[in-house]
C-alpha cells in the first residue's frame, strides 16, 4: 500500500476480479461496485468481471487504503518474513 510503484498505473482503483460464471452467480456486474466481506471485515471495491480468474476464487490487490482490502485479511503474519496471511481469505461476494 505504499503507492510509490509502477503498478499505479495500471489501474486508478483496487478492482475486484472474478469469473464470468461467479459473477452471473452473485448478480454481479462488470464495472459494479460490490461488497466484499470476509470474517474479519468488509471492502467496497469495482467489480472486474472476466474469465481469467478460476472459477470459485476472486482476486483484488491492495493499493489504495479506502477500498478496505485490508480489513479483509487477519492481523496474523509469517514468523519469519512478517508477510501478512492475505493469500488465502475466504471471502463473501455481493452487491450492494
Amino acid at each position: 500500500m505504499t503507492r510509490r510503484g509502477g503498478n499505479l498505473a495500471l489501474d486508478p482503483v483496487d478492482f475486484l476480479d472474478l469469473h464470468l460464471d461467479d459473477a452471473g452467480r452473485y448478480g454481479v456486474r462488470d464495472g459494479e461496485q460490490v461488497t466484499v466481506e470476509s470474517r474479519h471485515g468488509r471492502a467496497l471495491l469495482i467489480a472486474r468481471v472476466s474469465t481469467q480468474t478460476a472459477p470459485g476464487q476472486v482476486f483484488c490487490s491492495f493499493h489504495f487504503p479506502a477500498s478496505g482490502v485490508n480489513r479483509l485479511t487477519s492481523d496474523h503474519a509469517d514468523t519469519v518474513t512478517s508477510c501478512p496471511e492475505y493469500k488465502v481469505t475466504a471471502v463473501r461476494v455481493a452487491a450492494p
